[in-house]
């Protein structure tokens, strides 16, 4: 079962953008453009902002790192200097 019926077509079609002038359309250009510095401005600081709470993080993780290293390494010179006097190195 077919149906033949064509479909209406609008009488008055609704134009995808509305009329200006040259000077409107400079004018929300021109703010169209102030916007997205704007936005591209948030845009960086936000990202910045991010990647400067990674980079902290990931510094204090290397200096706690260190500081656990530098620890055990002291332990063991303690440990070596007790138990086998001037030879430090274990040789």
């Amino acid at each position: 079962m077919t149906d033949t019926t064509p479909i209406p077509k609008p009488a008055d079609p609704v134009p995808v953008w509305p009329h200006s002038t040259p000077t409107a359309y400079a004018r929300l250009r021109d703010r169209a453009i102030e916007r997205a510095h704007v936005l591209r401005d948030e845009a960086i600081a936000e990202l910045w902002g991010g990647a400067g709470a990674l980079w902290g993080d990931a510094v204090d993780q290397a200096r706690r790192a260190a500081d656990r290293l530098a620890a055990r390494l002291r332990q063991h010179a303690r440990q070596r200097a007790a138990a086998g006097g001037s030879d430090a190195l274990g040789a």
